[in-house]
């Protein structure tokens, strides 16, 4: 699992870093818990840093991200990512026709 290809590992570190920032800040204080969705979350960011720690040779990191993915994987349920689905939506309703031309107000202050 590399980065895709609009996505670079310094945006991976980014964004990892900044939702690790975010976590600590919401559970300060608290003593709380991530969500499986959080840690699958955690998961898949850890696992394309050490894929590509690995493809670059850098062992001893890749094995440390490697090992703090299959943590928070074990932690998710160990379902992996959430992976995407056709869903079947319903018929929209019919069709409402609205004028929605700007015209001339006497009172500018009106906002209705």
């Amino acid at each position: 699992m590399k980065p895709r290809a609009n996505e670079s590992i310094v945006a991976v570190w980014l964004d990892l870093m900044s939702i690790r920032l975010f976590v600590s800040f919401l559970c300060l204080g608290e003593d709380s818990e991530l969500t499986s969705e959080a840690h699958l979350y955690f998961f898949d960011r850890y696992q394309r840093l050490a894929d590509y720690h690995r493809n670059r040779g850098h062992y001893s990191r890749a094995e440390r991200l490697q090992r703090k993915a299959n943590e928070h994987y074990e932690l998710g349920g160990g379902d992996g990512p959430p992976y995407p689905a056709a869903m079947g939506m319903p018929r929209p309703r019919n069709w409402i026709a609205t004028d929605a031309v700007g015209k001339d107000v006497k009172d500018p202050h009106d906002a209705a």
